[in-house]
């Protein structure tokens, strides 16, 4: 595993702190990691002067074997990131139609794909159920964020969480997942969410407003 120190400022002291930058996770070699990630703690570090906890996220490979998932974490990416990630054109019986390839802005979008393999649901008809009803929320939400709107699960079901970021709004809505809804467009609109096989792409809301125009 590739792991970097770099440095960062401590906004709470400024001092420099040294943080680990693990440019890759394989969460088959290392299982921890993935508790770590979806608790929301794999990107904190503590400043060892004034003990605030700073978080740091950066570039990083989650790759999970077991369940052929591979996320590429890339915060502020470039526009053509993508592109370079497609790049490269493999044999056809090199290509695991199987594999799930994708791009995300954050430690949030990271857990949220997490998440949502596990429990088996598809982020392409997921992020489609979001579009429908995102309508529903905005005139009681109107300062949201299209990457506010997140899929979750815990003992009590499936729900989408209203988490916002930077609006100020502490206050969080939460919408259960609407069974028969996912089952409808999974069946009558996956041609339209068709990804190239071992293609990475970046499914948000942007990607499927460009498949949807409202």
């Amino acid at each position: 595993m590739a792991v970097e120190l770099i440095e960062v400022e401590c906004p709470g002291c400024g001092e420099m702190i040294q943080v680990r930058q693990e440019e890759f996770v394989d969460v088959k070699e290392n299982p921890e990691y993935r508790e770590k990630i979806i608790e929301g703690d794999f990107f904190l570090n503590r400043c060892p002067s004034c003990g605030d906890v700073v978080m740091v996220e950066y570039p990083l490979m989650y790759m999970d074997p077991d369940r052929k998932l591979n996320f590429y974490m890339a915060p502020e990416h470039e526009d053509d990131l993508l592109e370079q990630l497609n790049s490269l054109e493999l044999p056809e019986a090199a290509v695991d139609a199987e594999a799930v390839f994708r791009l995300v802005p954050n430690g949030l979008g990271l857990t949220e794909k997490i998440l949502i393999a596990e429990t088996g649901r598809d982020d392409r008809v997921l992020e489609l159920c979001k579009f429908v009803i995102w309508d529903q929320v905005r005139e009681e939400w109107p300062d949201l964020e299209p990457g506010d709107l997140l899929y979750m699960f815990d003992e009590d079901g499936e729900y989408f969480v209203i988490w916002p970021s930077d609006n100020g709004q502490d206050e969080k809505l939460t919408i259960p997942l609407d069974a028969e809804l996912y089952r409808e467009i999974e069946e009558h609109y996956m041609d339209a969410l068709a990804i190239p096989a071992g293609k990475y792409a970046e499914v948000d809301q942007r990607w499927i407003g460009e498949r949807f125009e409202r």
